[in-house]
């Protein structure tokens, strides 16, 4: 456990011999943003939506630190979560909108926010207290808001655009909270290959449904896991359209 003067704490736990935080903000919860600030965000109510739902149920908390694997020295942090230039990129965002939150949680330390470094994952890893000032970090409102913002405009914008207006208008492939979730999901999981597969099945037919079709797939391949995270998108009454 690592202790500040102010009395907060931060518990980390050893994976592959590595400090790590697992987290305590959940991405709903008083200590999180709101629906509203996820469309503050530029999101219409369907993407917000199945956003919050994608980060709640499959991401991480805003204040987690982890590590790809443990045998990677890539470092994650946040509900996404965030990694080599979109990590660097969200500190200096939240260094730019918060500079006295910044200066407080990390600066004082000796951290500093730049754009592409890769120097941060060994830096962390090689001091456990500057690892936990991260994760602390990840618990202050503006942090969360530019981990969010980094998220929707570097991974999910580009992500939208390999769709076409009309599968992305009222009435389209993914104009849904459900068909949005379903597209997250599969970045998340499997990055731009994972949604460009979802997007294919979309195209090829209706029948199965994509997302249907997809589970089945990785179910067959050895992913049961992603296959039942799959399922509960395709049933969660959380997602289903407003009366």
């Amino acid at each position: 456990m690592v202790g500040f003067p102010d009395g907060a704490r931060i518990v980390l736990d050893l994976e592959g011999g590595r400090p790590i935080h697992r987290g305590t903000v959940a991405v709903r919860g008083p200590c999180s943003p709101s629906r509203e600030e996820f469309m503050g965000l530029g999101l219409s109510t369907p993407e917000a939506r199945a956003l919050e739902f994608v980060l709640a149920w499959f991401g991480h908390p805003f204040d987690s630190v982890t590590f790809e694997s443990a045998s990677s020295h890539e470092l994650r942090w946040g509900a996404w979560p965030l990694s080599g230039p979109t990590l660097a990129t969200a500190l200096c965002l939240w260094k730019q909108r918060e500079p006295e939150a910044f200066e407080n949680r990390l600066g004082r330390l000796g951290l500093d926010a730049i754009p592409h470094s890769d120097n941060a994952p060994a830096l962390f890893a090689q001091d456990p207290r500057l690892l936990a000032a991260l994760a602390r970090a990840g618990r202050e409102r503006g942090a969360q808001r530019a981990q969010l913002e980094v998220l929707v405009t570097h991974v999910l914008r580009p992500m939208l655009a390999s769709c076409t207006q009309t599968e992305l208008a009222s009435g389209g492939l993914f104009a849904s909270a459900r068909a949005l979730a379903l597209l997250f999901h599969a970045e998340l999981r499997f990055g731009r290959r994972g949604a460009t597969r979802l997007v294919t099945f979309a195209r090829e037919r209706p029948e199965p449904p994509a997302g249907e079709r997809l589970a089945e797939e990785l179910r067959a391949s050895g992913h049961p896991r992603e296959a039942s995270e799959l399922w509960r998108i395709l049933t969660s009454p959380e997602l289903a359209d407003p009366a």
